[in-house]
């Protein structure tokens, strides 16, 4: 890097630069340059929350590297979108200090939230928030609005992260729950009123297992008398059911009160009447009328006893089977009644369990909105908690301004102009990746170029330097000729540039100059040079190869600026043809001349000079500076590498010389020198002028 090298390269680039940066900044400078005016404010950031209730052991931080990112995550923070574009719709009139007419909320808020300067102050609990604006009115208000808003988000979310959002889920879920529990308490109303009882307790005793059990008791009891009655019914009318109803009938008899008061009647009568006959005599007219009325009597006794004989049997009789029927119907309507007993037991116990689940769910939801009152009661008491974060100063009104002015931004933009002036040629230059020094050669080639050409000029020093460059190619070639006899010489470039034409003439004329004939020959037929032509019709190589021509009729005499040369002549195609034709033709001329010079095209271009460099005894590629990059060079190293010709070179072209470095502009120096002490002894000794 060579900077004063490249701004004397580059100075109208630079020039243009400087001018157009001091056109547009002083336009600008006159219609910006205003007053600027800022206010500032300062966020307390604690390592603790600053909780109103008790237990808080949660919300500290774990160590330093904790708070230090919270810190950090704080700054970012105060400038986020929603919370800027909140602070302006606080302001309400008020916002039209920050927000111009016109202006939409979406690019206020953006503009305002690239305007703040958030900074943590180093080593400290603090945030500075700093806010500029031409317009001094209402700024302390625009940024205590943004910083309010902020902390009241960042208390929401410090405290408990989206509260609002969890406030409202928590009154649902307590309006919930209290529906839920009215509806239950309905259904236990309805449950007590149908079931009879005011409350439900899990130790209750069912009131139909009581009777259940009584109706049971009642059961066994009638079936006990129902066997009792069958027995004794079968005990009436079995096998010896006769004798047993008799007997029975016999007790009855004996304790029947009027069948004894009419037995002791009739015997009071008989006994009368038996006194009355004793002492007849059986013809006695009364003995037969008192036998008459005894034998009475005792047919009435039998008859009477039979009949309530009878009557006492079939009554025993029959009550012993009303006995068994009543004891049957009784065990069939307790049994009824033990079913219907244990189906309304087993409902009400059902329902009775659904009134003590009800209870127990009752009791669960109303401990659910115990807690769930206590959590609302804690974030409406918390979300005023100051928290981690509070205002520690507010801004207030700016009195002056802090920058501003056109001055200053002048000096700024002069400073910026010649900067950029100064630094576009260096960095032109430095990412500029085109070949400019011999040097770069070797680094990518791992050969030195056997020559280094200056760039044409009107600078005499410069000038001689190039000729004496030219010259000594020419030495080597010629060299070449003495060493292993008359040379074919191919002259190629990279890329179209590459200046092998002018190069090519330059040395047929030195080494004209030299004594050694050369010929320099075009075999270019891409782009034919009309100074091979020096404007007549002459025959030239491609008619050499179609037709039997003597090849020096081709030859175009030297003159004062040019060597013999013959052109390609009249190019059909691109490209040249009979490869074998020319070849001996070639050696044709090489047999007339020392070194025949072939002014080829580049090498990148065509494969015609591939197939050149086969034949030719030597092959120089010419590298122009500033034209090519190192990809290219070794493209071009490549093919020639894979041509393998017995002797390549390779020339550097183009060369400028620019005053403040480098080996070639010391040469032109010293070249300089020595040519004005000759010019000084020439002016001292006029006679060794003349002789000059």
């Amino acid at each position: 890097m060579m900077p004063l090298v490249s701004l004397r390269k580059h100075y109208r680039l630079a020039l243009i630069i400087m001018l157009v940066i001091l056109v547009a900044g002083i336009a600008a400078v006159w219609k910006k340059g205003k007053y600027v005016y800022a206010v500032s404010a300062t966020v307390y950031v604690s390592q603790k929350f600053a909780s109103i209730l008790k237990d808080a052991k949660d919300l500290e931080f774990a160590g330093s590297q904790a708070y230090k990112q919270y810190i950090e995550q704080q700054a970012l923070t105060i400038g986020r979108y929603d919370i800027v574009l909140e602070a302006l719709q606080r302001l309400g009139e008020r916002r039209l200090v920050w927000q111009m007419p016109g202006e939409s909320d979406r690019r206020a808020a953006e503009r305002l939230k690239s305007a703040l300067v958030i900074k943590t102050v180093k080593d400290t609990y603090q945030i500075t928030v700093g806010l500029e604006s031409e317009n001094p009115d209402g700024l302390d208000q625009v940024l205590n609005s943004v910083l309010d808003t902020y902390v009241e988000k960042s208390r929401e979310l410090d405290s408990f992260f989206a509260r609002d959002a969890r406030l409202g889920a928590l009154r649902e879920r307590r309006q919930k729950i209290m529906t839920g529990v009215e509806q239950k308490l309905v259904r236990r109303n309805q449950i007590a009123e149908h079931l009879g009882v005011t409350s439900f307790t899990s130790n209750a005793v069912n009131p139909y297992d009581q009777l259940l059990m009584d109706s049971m008791i009642a059961l066994a009891k009638a079936q006990r008398d129902r066997i009792a009655s069958e027995s004794e019914l079968s005990n009436f009318e079995g096998k010896d059911a006769k004798a047993a109803l008799g007997a029975a009938a016999f007790e009855f008899l004996q304790k029947d009160p009027g069948l004894n008061s009419l037995k002791a009647n009739l015997h009071e009568r008989r006994s009368v009447l038996i006194q009355q006959i004793s002492g007849l005599q059986d013809t006695h007219p009364l003995m037969s009328q008192i036998k008459q009325e005894l034998k009475q009597i005792e047919e009435e006794l039998n008859h009477i006893t039979t009949d309530i004989y009878n009557t006492i049997t079939n009554s025993l009789l029959e009550q012993r089977r009303s006995n068994v029927r009543r004891d049957r119907q009784t065990e069939s309507e307790l049994q009824k009644q033990i079913e219907t007993l244990r189906h309304k037991a087993s409902g009400f116990a059902a329902v009775y369990n659904e009134a003590l689940a009800l209870n127990a769910e009752i009791d669960k939801s109303r401990e659910q909105l115990e807690a769930v009152d206590n959590r609302i009661d804690f974030f409406e008491m918390e979300s005023q908690a100051p928290g981690f974060v509070r205002i520690d100063s507010y801004a207030r009104p700016p009195d002056s301004p802090i920058k501003g002015g056109r001055k200053k931004l002048f000096m700024i933009v002069f400073v910026a102009a010649i900067g950029l002036g100064l630094g576009a040629p260096i960095a032109l230059d430095i990412f500029d990746r085109s070949i400019k020094s011999p040097n770069v050669i070797i680094k990518i080639l791992g050969h030195p170029p056997i020559a280094s050409i200056l760039e044409r000029t009107d600078d005499i020093a410069v000038q001689r330097v190039r000729d004496d460059q030219i010259r000594r190619l020419a030495i080597t070639l010629d060299r070449e000729r003495q060493t292993h006899g008359k040379p074919i010489v191919l002259m190629t470039s990279v890329k179209p540039g590459g200046g092998v034409t002018d190069l090519a003439f330059d040395l047929g004329n030195e080494l004209r100059e030299m004594g050694v004939k050369c010929l320099v020959v075009e075999v270019n037929p891409l782009k034919p040079d009309p100074r091979y032509t020096a404007g007549k019709l002459t025959p030239g190589l491609l008619d050499m190869l179609v037709e039997p021509i003597d090849a020096r009729e081709a030859v175009i005499p030297a003159s004062q600026d040019l060597p013999e040369r013959i052109g390609v002549g009249f190019a059909v195609v691109p490209h040249l043809f009979a490869y074998p034709r020319l070849r001996e033709r070639l050696e044709e001329l090489n047999e007339h001349y020392d070194i025949i010079l072939l002014d080829a095209p580049p090498i990148l271009l065509s494969g015609d000079t591939e197939y050149l460099a086969g034949i030719a005894n030597v092959s120089l590629l010419l590298i122009g500076s500033g034209q090519v990059g190192p990809g290219e060079l070794r493209r071009a190293a490549d093919i020639m590498q894979k041509v393998n010709p017995p002797v390549i070179g390779f020339i550097v072209t183009h060369l400028k010389i620019y005053k403040g470095g480098g080996y070639f502009a010391k040469q032109v120096e010293e070249y300089a020198a020595a040519e004005a002490r000759a010019q000084a002894v020439l002016r001292e000794h006029p006679l060794k002028q003349n002789q000059s």
